[in-house]
């Protein structure tokens, strides 16, 4: 006989007759939903019938489950990552050549010690300011744009571990909102060349970046407008005993291209805490995390006579890493949230990099470095500028403190 069958397929009702006897010989159920007649007990309805029937007909594909299609429309429904507009360094082939003063610090987080280490940036004025990665801890970077709100148009980033790795959308939120088409790259300020490297991407011998680097650097080492060199990376190079090793690859592959091209400053994050060494060349001819230092004094350095100087500044807000110990290569470590402010004089012929770590308490000075060099094109005129907030504030510090000040010291790719 036929045996009238009703299946649910998106919201209405279909009416399907399937040819086949599935009446039961022993009970009289009428099954209201599907108008099924049959009993449980003695169940001997035509199989060829049943077969014809699902053989015509997919159940799985015509019913759908009420909760799915609401699962279906939630997804659809998740918002897409925030982008943040005019957060980008705009100034960049600025060949002006006036004093100015940049800041960086990386390993900031979302913490009332993020908003204060922002807070001490702003007050000194930076024309530029270079985060050292790790931004954000949360799965979005929203707390991180909306903190650094008042650094907008100042900020050019380098990418850390948690923006990388903790998932796509917030990766797209740094790429979209500083219209990166990569992770590396350079600009030029104020005859000042900058070098920002993507050492959780692909960074190996004949990687693209590598290219890149190689190239770029050499071309800004034969510029005779480029009078200095600085490198951002969030691994680090070199590193007293802390939580996170040095990565040796990287230094192994970067840092005899540095010496080649007289890179002068390598800005480095990752590690919770502030480190700065002593200007050093790379030990080709022993264990390359045991560098040769050129100079053993804690300032007063010349970029042509001397090694390149690595400072370590994970000091934006994130709870700190503790210092086990001091290399013999460090000048200077502690645990201090605060920022590293560089201080770029033009003088005609030398140009002086000065570089200062601000304690978010007090202001205080934690570290104080200088490096002097002759600029390459002395044919040039040398704007007069006023002194920055950054200069005055130094100055007042160096009128209230002892110039003998004492500083104290507090993976797979890694040193073992």
């Amino acid at each position: 006989m036929i045996s009238p069958l009703s299946v649910r397929y998106s919201s209405e009702p279909i009416l399907l007759k399937a040819y086949g006897d599935d009446e039961g010989g022993g009970g009289n159920d009428q099954g209201g939903g599907h108008g099924r007649r049959g009993g449980d007990d003695n169940n001997q309805g035509n199989d060829e019938g049943k077969h014809l029937f699902r053989k015509f007909f997919n159940f799985k594909q015509l019913e759908r489950d009420d909760d799915q299609k609401k699962d279906t429309k939630k997804e659809s429904a998740e918002p897409k990552p925030k982008t943040y507009d005019g957060y980008n360094f705009a100034k960049d082939g600025d060949t002006k050549r006036k004093e100015f003063n940049f800041a960086a610090v990386g390993d900031f987080g979302c913490s009332q010690n993020t908003k204060k280490t922002i807070n001490n940036i702003e007050e000194k004025k930076p024309e530029l300011v270079l985060p050292l990665g790790d931004l954000s801890y949360q799965s979005t970077a929203d707390c991180w744009f909306d903190a650094m709100s008042p650094l907008k148009g100042k900020i050019m980033i380098t990418l850390g571990f948690h923006d990388v790795n903790d998932g796509g959308s917030k990766l797209q939120q740094y790429e979209k909102s500083f219209g990166l088409d990569k992770l590396y790259g350079s600009v030029d300020y104020r005859h000042v060349h900058f070098v920002t490297m993507a050492s959780e991407s692909k960074f190996d011998v004949g990687s693209a970046q590598y290219k890149f680097i190689n190239e770029d650097l050499k071309k800004a080492s034969e510029n005779k407008d480029t009078d200095w060199i600085v490198v951002t990376t969030y691994g680090p190079f070199y590193t007293s005993p802390s939580t996170h090793k040095a990565e040796k690859d990287l230094r192994d592959i970067y840092h005899p291209i540095f010496e080649k091209y007289n890179v002068d400053l390598v800005l480095q994050a990752h590690n919770h805490n502030y480190q700065r060494t002593f200007p050093i060349s790379y030990n080709s001819d022993g264990d390359s995390s045991e560098p040769v230092v050129t100079k053993q004094n804690t300032t007063g350095y010349n970029n042509h006579t001397d090694g390149t100087v690595f400072a370590l500044v994970g000091t934006g807000g994130e709870s700190f890493y503790p210092l086990e110990s001091q290399a013999p290569y460090v000048a200077s470590q502690f645990g201090k949230f605060g920022f590293l402010n560089i201080d770029i004089s033009n003088g005609n012929p030398h140009s002086t990099l000065s570089g200062t770590f601000y304690d978010n308490k007090g202001d205080e000075v934690l570290d104080q470095f200088t490096i002097e060099k002759e600029i390459k094109n002395a044919d040039v005129h040398i704007q007069p500028e006023p002194p920055s907030a950054s200069h005055a504030s130094l100055a007042s510090q160096n009128s209230n403190s002892n110039s003998n000040h004492d500083y104290l010291p507090s993976c797979n790719n890694c040193d073992k």
